[in-house]
C-alpha cells in the first residue's frame, strides 16, 4: 500500500513539475515577442517554427505563432493556432478577436462575423477591444454583402481651365521640308486657352463566385464641355470587365476593355481588346503586379488611323503607416494599320512614380510625375524625318472627403513636351475643382 501511494505521489508531482515548465516560462518566448513586437517577421517565423515541434499546443507559443503567420501571410497556420488558443482558453478575448481578423482576411465573413458579434454582447470586454470588434463586425458585414452583388456608383461634377485644349504648338509659322517653305499655321494648330465643364459618371460592380475568385465590371462617362471652342468638346466612355483568381502565391485576371471617343457630337474611335494581369503581395508593404494589353484602335473619321496596340506595364508598390508609393514601368506599341499611313506607328516607354499621403481620415494628398519617350518608326511624309517626343507629365491633387458620399477635390496638372519636329511641341497646364457624389 505504502508503494502505491509513493508512485502516485510522485507521478503528481512530475505531472505539476511539468506543468509549471511552459512556454512563458522559456527564454524564447521573451525573444519571440521582442521580434514580433519590432515587425521583425522573417526572423521572427524563422524562430516560431524552429520551436513549433516542442512548444504546440502551449496556449501562449500558440497565440505568438499565429500573431507570427499573420505577419508572414502565413493565414491558414495562424488559423490553426488560432483556434487551439481559443479551444484551451476560450476566456482569452484577444485571441478570439485575432482569430476573427484571421477569418477575415481568409474570407471568411461568416465565421470573422459570429466571432465578433459573440464578443460585442460580452458586458465585461474592454471599450478597445469592443470597439475593434464592432469596426471588424461591420468589415465582415460589407464584405459579406459583397460576396453576393456589390455596386458602387458616383458622379462628379467639375469646373476647370486648360492653357491649351487642343495640344497646340505656340509657333505661328513651320519649315516643311517636303515643301521645301514655311507656311502659316492655322488657328486650330496652335495653342488655345478655354474654362470648362466636366460632368462623369462612374459604376463599379463585383460578383464575388467562390472565396477565391469574382467577376468584376468597370465602366465611367466624362464629358468635357469648352466653354467657347465646342469643336474641342468630347465624351469618353471606359469599360472593362474582369475575372479574378486568387492562388496560393499569386492572384491573377484576365478581361475586356473598350473606350469609345466622341469629339464634338460625332463619334470618333474606339480602342478595344484583352487584358492579362498578374500581382503578388510579398509582405504587409511590398507588392508587385504586371499587366498587358493587347488590342485596336478603330477610327470611324478617317480608318488611316486604325492601329494594332499592345502594351505591358510593371508596377511596385510600397505601403507605410500612411503614405503609399507606386513606380511603373510601361511599354507601349502602336503600328498602324495601312503602309499610308505607317509614320503613325510609334513605340513608347514610359516611367511613372505616384505617391499619395493621407494627412488624416479626411485629407488625402497625391503627387505624380512621369517621363515619355515615343519613337516613330517610320519619317513623317511632310517633314521627311522620324518623329521623336519627351513628355514630362506633372500633376498633384488635394482632396476632402466630407462624408461618405461626398469627396471634394482641387488638382492641377502640367504637361511639357519636347519634339524634334517643332510643330508637335507644347507645353500645358491645367486647374480644376470637382464635387464626388457616390451612393
Amino acid at each position: 500500500m505504502k508503494n502505491v501511494l509513493l508512485v502516485t505521489f510522485l507521478l503528481l508531482f512530475t505531472s505539476n513539475a511539468i506543468d509549471a515548465k511552459t512556454f512563458r516560462d522559456n527564454s524564447a518566448y521573451v525573444e519571440l515577442r521582442q521580434k514580433i513586437k519590432e515587425n521583425d517577421a522573417n526572423s521572427a517565423w524563422q524562430l516560431a517554427t524552429n520551436l513549433e515541434d516542442e512548444h504546440l499546443g502551449d496556449v501562449d507559443f500558440d497565440f505568438l505563432y499565429g500573431l507570427t503567420a499573420l505577419q508572414v501571410k502565413e493565414n491558414e497556420r495562424a488559423v490553426y493556432a488560432f483556434e487551439r488558443v481559443v479551444a484551451n482558453k476560450p476566456q482569452w478575448l484577444d485571441a478570439q478577436l485575432y482569430l476573427a481578423r484571421t477569418y477575415h482576411l481568409m474570407k471568411n465573413y461568416h465565421a470573422s462575423n459570429d466571432i465578433t458579434q459573440s464578443l460585442i454582447n460580452i458586458d465585461a470586454i474592454s471599450p478597445k477591444l469592443k470597439a475593434s470588434a464592432e469596426n471588424l463586425n461591420r468589415q465582415s458585414h460589407a464584405a459579406l454583402n459583397k460576396q453576393s452583388l456589390f455596386i458602387q456608383q458616383s458622379v462628379n461634377v467639375s469646373l476647370g481651365y486648360d492653357s491649351n485644349i487642343n495640344a497646340g504648338t505656340s509657333e505661328d509659322n513651320i519649315y516643311l521640308p517636303f515643301l521645301d517653305q514655311e507656311i502659316i499655321l492655322s488657328e486650330n494648330s496652335k495653342e488655345n486657352s478655354d474654362s470648362y465643364l466636366g460632368l462623369g459618371y462612374q459604376l463599379i460592380g463585383s460578383k464575388a463566385l467562390t472565396q477565391s475568385s469574382k467577376l468584376t465590371f468597370f465602366g465611367s462617362g466624362k464629358l468635357h464641355n469648352f466653354n467657347n471652342d465646342s469643336e474641342f468638346n468630347r465624351f469618353t466612355l471606359r469599360t472593362n470587365m474582369q475575372y479574378h483568381k486568387d492562388f496560393e502565391a499569386f492572384s491573377t485576371n484576365v478581361g475586356v476593355r473598350a473606350v469609345p471617343l466622341w469629339l464634338d457630337g460625332e463619334y470618333y474611335r474606339t480602342q478595344y481588346g484583352a487584358t492579362l494581369g498578374l500581382s503578388k503581395t510579398i509582405d504587409q508593404q511590398w507588392m508587385v503586379s504586371t499587366q498587358a494589353f493587347v488590342g485596336q484602335s478603330k477610327n470611324d473619321i478617317n480608318k488611316l488611323l486604325n492601329t494594332d496596340d499592345a502594351s505591358i506595364q510593371i508596377s511596385t508598390q510600397y505601403l507605410m503607416q500612411k503614405w503609399r508609393h507606386v513606380i511603373s514601368l510601361i511599354y507601349s506599341q502602336e503600328e498602324s494599320e495601312f503602309v499610308e499611313s505607317q509614320h503613325n506607328s510609334k513605340d513608347t516607354n514610359t516611367i511613372n512614380y505616384m505617391v499619395n499621403f493621407a494627412i488624416n481620415q479626411q485629407w488625402l494628398a497625391t503627387a505624380n510625375i512621369s517621363y515619355q519617350h515615343q519613337a516613330y518608326q517610320y519619317d513623317h511624309p511632310f517633314f521627311l524625318e522620324k518623329q521623336k517626343d519627351d513628355l514630362w507629365l506633372f500633376s498633384s491633387s488635394i482632396q476632402y472627403k466630407d462624408s461618405a458620399n461626398w469627396t471634394y477635390q482641387l488638382s492641377a496638372n502640367m504637361q511639357d513636351k519636347d519634339s524634334n519636329l517643332a510643330l508637335f511641341s507644347y507645353q500645358r497646364a491645367e486647374i480644376n475643382l470637382s464635387a464626388r457624389m457616390s451612393f
